[in-house]
Order: C-alpha cells, then sequence, then structure tokens
C-alpha cells in the first residue's frame, strides 16, 4: 500500500518489481528507496521515522505470531514462546533417534533428554512485557495509517465529500494529520531522534529467559 501511495498510478512496473522480491527486508529496502526518490526531504523525514517505529516493533510482532506459545509449571504467570526453529530441530533430531537406532538399543533416559527444550530459544513474556509490545504495536498501526493518508490525502477528502460534518478542507488535511503523527510517542521520539540506528523505547522485545 506504502509502496503505491509513494510512486503513484504510472508506477506499475516499479510495483510488479516490488511484489516479486521474496524477503521483507529486500521490499523494505526498495520502499524506502522509492520514498527517497519521490518524496520531498521533508516527507521522506517523517516517512523514515514511522518506518523506523514499524521496523522497530516487528520482532516482538513476530515473535507473538509466528513463535509457539507455551507455559511453564514453576512460573505460570509467564507467557513462554518457543523458536519454532528450534522446535523443528528437536523433532528431526527425535525422529533421527527414533529411526536410526534399533528399540532395545535405545537408552531411554538419553532419549528423553532429546524432548528437552532449548532455553535460549525461548522468550519469557511477563504480563508487563506482553501489555508494552501490544501498546507499541497498536500505535505503530495508528502511525501507519496516518502516514498512508499524510502522503496522500485524497481518501479523506472523499470521505468529506460524503460526510460533509467530517469534512476538512484539503490545504489543513496534512497538517492536521502531521499533528495526529506527532501526537504518538513512538513517532516523535523516532522523528527527534533523526537516526534508526536504535528502536524507540519500550519495543524491545523481552531477552532469552532460562526456565
Amino acid at each position: 500500500s506504502l509502496f503505491y501511495i509513494v510512486l503513484g498510478t504510472e508506477a506499475a512496473p516499479a510495483i510488479a518489481i516490488f511484489h516479486e522480491l521474496k524477503t521483507q527486508q529486500l521490499q523494505n529496502v526498495a520502499l524506502e528507496a522509492a520514498a527517497k526518490a519521490a518524496l520531498s526531504a521533508e516527507d521522506f523525514d517523517i516517512f523514515k521515522a514511522a518506518i523506523s517505529v514499524a521496523n522497530s516493533v516487528q520482532t516482538p510482532r513476530n515473535h507473538l505470531a509466528h513463535w509457539t506459545w507455551g507455559g511453564c509449571r514453576e512460573r505460570p504467570k509467564l507467557l513462554i514462546l518457543f523458536d519454532p526453529e528450534m522446535l523443528k530441530q528437536r523433532d528431526i533430531t527425535v525422529q533421527h533417534s527414533l529411526h536410526s537406532t534399533p528399540v532395545e538399543g535405545i537408552d531411554m533416559t538419553e532419549h528423553t533428554k532429546l524432548y528437552f527444550f532449548d532455553d535460549s530459544a525461548s522468550l519469557a513474556y511477563s504480563e508487563a512485557d506482553f501489555k508494552r509490545a501490544l501498546r507499541d504495536l497498536e500505535e505503530t498501526h495508528e502511525i501507519l495509517m496516518y502516514l498512508r493518508h499524510y502522503l496522500r490525502p485524497r481518501y479523506l477528502e472523499l470521505i468529506g465529500r460524503i460526510a460533509t460534518d467530517m469534512a476538512v478542507p484539503p490545504e489543513h488535511l496534512r497538517p492536521a494529520l502531521l499533528d495526529k503523527l506527532n501526537g504518538l510517542r513512538l513517532f516523535r521520539e523516532a522523528l527527534a531522534r533523526k537516526s534508526t540506528d536504535q528502536p524507540p523505547d519500550g519495543s524491545n522485545p523481552p531477552a532469552p529467559v532460562g526456565l
């Protein structure tokens, strides 16, 4: 959506290439390059700040969306997330043990150890960690929504035509949207830093915890 908004309706060939890029990282590089070429310096700074926020919450978002959820009897208030790659390798190791050794030759003590989880590939989310991640993800969703409208406010102009009580003069739309963006902590901090080397405060996921 952002790629289309940045380049406009005449960018069909570039958009086709964008869709052929297979990784999120490559798509992010292409999107930033397109934005830098197409936007004014001021708009690019706003774009870059918003994208830096989105990048900063990708890690906790991916953990919560794609890692396996579990619990811990000793610490029942924690949500434990397990790296699916670790679980896959564990299952492969277990199956290899089962099929490569005659049943009577399997040492059950050693075989049972193969089922254990690798604690270094797990994360423990407390309630506070979970709430912080949810807060940052919800705020990032708002930031990207306002960014889309800021870069191309035509949709809001259309809404104003349909719902006249919500109409805002076109010349006031972008300043109003920028005010909305500046009202969001993560965007405000990202824009103030003028650097994306470090994520906004509060967006880091929990560190691995041995259980």
